[in-house]
């Protein structure tokens, strides 16, 4: 017998069999269970920072050049009879070698006529100082001649009073008198005119001298000299050449000390400043120079050419740039190095040569700060396991960025301890299972030991 669904009269018993199937279904379902819902803490690895006694440092970049330098220019004109055999790019010489001789003829002939014309001044000179001499002579012979004529003439006006004498004898004396008054009238303005003479004579000796003097400064400039002890970069000047006054000859660079403007990040140097013994005065670097400041702030500076591993020049601190790099915004600091010569190294240490690359770091005065590996810190915070294993970001505040470290002053970090795996997303509070993280401490320790650090303090 079929079952026929489409037969109305069967649609109750088949709508009540449904019923009686939900029914079994509900009773034998098993009741459902509630848990509350319970966070797991996220495994953090982490690394504990301690304080060190370490010299803050900076490092920039820039190109050796010359403290001096020199393009030597003809000045005198003339024929080129000597040239110093070795006269060639890249030469050495020391200071005062002669490396070229101009044709001096000219020139000793010029001084010879200087000479001949002081001396002719000098003879004038000489001369007027005897007729001043003389003319005093004269001037005290004249006045006592005087005084006798004077005593005369009062000897024969009382004769004449008398009728002793006649008035012809006392003419005469009287004419005796003006001839002696006008004789010493004449002396006295021969006496004045001679300091106006004098100083004639004066002014035509220093002008014979000033000729003398010019005549053997052109001839001295005849014979050109190195005044430093340099190298040589490029000559134009050869044996028997005509050369005129201006005409360059050579040019040279001095050995004995180089110049670095090192470049240095505008932010890091902002911060670097912060660890200066105190703040410039102004007042006091204008009269005391740029370098003394520096040398008063407890700063040093080492030296390292690119490529060059391992040496090291010590350098002294000049002064500061003048301006900002305009395409790169960084500070320069021009720091010097004395004698690189005397500490060359046959195959280990180079003299410095104009035109090398060269690595500057600045070091200040030993202090106290908390080491933080630079990797862990993003946007000026690191991201910190409190003491109830939580997670708490924490800002930095000035700090400063020293190769693969972050150094800051704040004590509070002290023992704290960093997290050094990524966590995303960064839930503040969020509970954490701690675990050491070895490897990272380890590396924090050998980039201590890397940056040569000094020891640090006992406790």
């Amino acid at each position: 017998m079929s079952w026929n669904f489409q037969h109305r009269k069967n649609l109750p018993l088949a709508a009540l069999c449904g019923v009686v199937l939900v029914g079994l279904v509900m009773a034998i379902k098993p009741a459902m269970s509630h848990k509350d819902y319970q966070s797991e803490a996220r495994l953090a690895e982490y690394v504990t920072l301690q304080s060190h006694i370490m010299r803050p440092a900076i490092t920039g970049y820039g190109r050796v050049t010359p403290n001096i330098s020199l393009n030597s220019l003809a000045e005198v004109s003339g024929r080129i009879v000597y040239r110093h055999p070795n006269l060639k790019k890249g030469e050495l010489f020391a200071a005062g070698t002669e490396l070229l001789r101009i044709d001096d003829s000219d020139y000793q002939l010029q001084l010879a006529k200087a000479q001949s014309a002081l001396a002719s001044a000098e003879l004038r000179e000489a001369a007027k100082h005897t007729a001043i001499k003389n003319t005093l002579q004269d001037i005290k012979l004249s006045e006592h001649k005087l005084a006798i004529a004077n005593a005369e003439e009062s000897r024969l006006k009382t004769l004449f009073t008398q009728r002793s004498a006649s008035e012809t004898e006392l003419n005469k004396a009287k004419q005796a008198v003006l001839v002696q008054q006008q004789e010493l009238q004449r002396l006295l303005n021969q006496q004045s005119l001679f300091p106006l003479e004098l100083k004639v004579l004066d002014a035509e000796l220093k002008q014979a001298q000033a000729d003398v003097d010019k005549a053997q400064l052109e001839l001295s400039r005849t014979v050109i000299r190195l005044p430093f002890t340099g190298r040589i970069h490029q000559v134009s000047a050869e044996e028997q050449q005509l050369v005129t006054k201006g005409m360059p000859l050579f040019s040279a660079s001095g050995i004995e000390k180089v110049l670095i403007n090192a470049q240095f990040d505008y932010a890091q140097f902002q911060q670097f400043v912060r660890f200066f013994n105190q703040a410039p005065d102004f007042a006091e670097i204008g009269s005391n120079g740029m370098q003394t400041y520096l040398a008063e702030q407890g700063l040093n500076a080492q030296v390292r050419l690119l490529g060059e591993q391992g040496q090291v020049w010590q350098a002294q601190l000049e002064r500061f740039s003048d301006e900002l790099d305009p395409q790169s915004q960084t500070v320069g600091v021009v720091v010097s190095i004395s004698e690189s010569y005397q500490q060359m190294q046959l195959g280990k240490k180079p003299p410095l040569l104009a035109g090398m690359r060269a690595q500057v770091e600045l070091l200040a005065k030993a202090q106290r700060f908390v080491a933080i590996p630079r990797h862990l810190v993003n946007n000026e915070q690191i991201l910190l396991a409190d003491g109830n294993s939580t997670l708490r970001p924490t800002p930095l505040q000035s700090t400063l960025k020293q190769n693969n470290l972050v150094l800051s002053q704040d004590a509070t970090l002290v023992g704290a301890k960093v997290l050094t795996n990524d966590l995303f997303p960064v839930i503040v509070g969020e509970s954490l299972q701690l675990q050491s993280d070895e490897r990272s401490q380890r590396q924090l320790e050998n980039w201590l030991a890397a940056a040569a650090l000094p020891a640090e303090a006992k406790p």
